[in-house]
């Protein structure tokens, strides 16, 4: 079936269930989370006609929420997981730099590392950062890149469940993967105020763009956050598994340090080769940049 290069307007319609299998013991699971409406002001879309090839002289950041590497049917056995559906994604995305959420690593029901398995199956760079003790195994986050990065940094940030934030520098920009957490709009308030402190006091003479990228979990940022980011990132709907699809996954800019940067085009892509809607219960982010 030929799917439009659009995220259909079915798609942020519908109501999407997870069987009750699909779901996880983690208190932070999106998966019995409303999370409300969201606005629709879709910004010009530079790929209608090409589909979503990489712009020309650009870089593509992008983010992603895995759901732990598990569709809305998943296998059977001692791992329930599709790597090659959700390697395929990130593969026909192409990023230069991807953030990864939900992400299993030698747990007792994915016994093996999912960030390595991604990375085996599309050539890029695996870079982990644990959040939590889980099944016997950890859980948290990931970057995927093509290059290797100059140095990496992990943070603590707050949540019902404990939550991080993993910073990744490379020569031209520096690159912030996240997870905020689902519960409370102070826990996500404080995390703004956490990552954009650590950037104050160990970035403020750098001129390099700082991108944030992640599930933040709401549909709407605080204010406060506003004041030293900016949404770069496409305002279409990105977490498909509820009666009121929302958009809850982002890329911002810094905008502290003055950077600068030109946004070349952003979207939620859909794929002929694969139905992306069927891979995550969220969808992927990406976000063309001038190089």
């Amino acid at each position: 079936m030929t799917f439009p290069r659009f995220i259909l307007a079915a798609l942020c319609s519908c109501s999407l269930c997870l069987s009750a299998t699909a779901c996880s013991e983690l208190k932070g699971d999106n998966s019995d989370y409303d999370f409300g409406d969201t606005t629709s002001d879709l910004p010009a879309n530079p790929y209608e006609e090409q589909g979503y090839g990489r712009l020309p002289n650009s870089v593509r950041l992008a983010t992603y929420n895995t759901h732990r590497c598990e569709g809305w049917t998943q296998n059977s056995g001692t791992d329930r997981s599709n790597y090659d559906n959700t390697a395929k994604v990130i593969s026909l995305m192409d990023p230069d730099v991807i953030a990864l959420q939900e992400l299993d690593k030698n747990t007792t029901w994915h016994a093996t590392d999912q960030l390595q398995e991604l990375a085996d199956r599309t050539g890029l760079k695996p870079y982990y950062c644990k959040t939590i003790d889980y099944r016997g195994g950890d859980y948290g986050i990931g970057i995927l890149t093509k290059r290797e990065p100059l140095e990496t940094h992990s943070g603590d940030l707050p949540g019902e469940e404990p939550r991080k934030f993993f910073l990744a520098e490379f020569d031209n920009f520096i690159f912030i993967a996240t997870h905020f957490c689902h519960v409370s709009d102070e826990n996500r308030a404080q995390s703004f105020e956490i990552i954009t402190k650590y950037l104050a006091d160990n970035y403020a003479s750098t001129t390099k763009p700082i991108y944030l990228a992640g599930d933040l979990n709401t549909s709407k940022l605080p204010d406060a956050a506003l004041e030293s980011w900016q949404i770069i990132s496409t305002s279409a709907n990105t977490f498909v598994n509820s009666a009121s699809p929302s958009r809850i996954d982002y890329i911002l800019v810094y905008t502290k340090n003055h950077p600068t940067f030109e946004v070349l085009g952003t979207a939620v892509p859909s794929y002929e080769q694969i139905n992306v809607s069927t891979v995550s219960d969220h969808l992927p982010v990406l976000v063309d940049l001038k190089k």
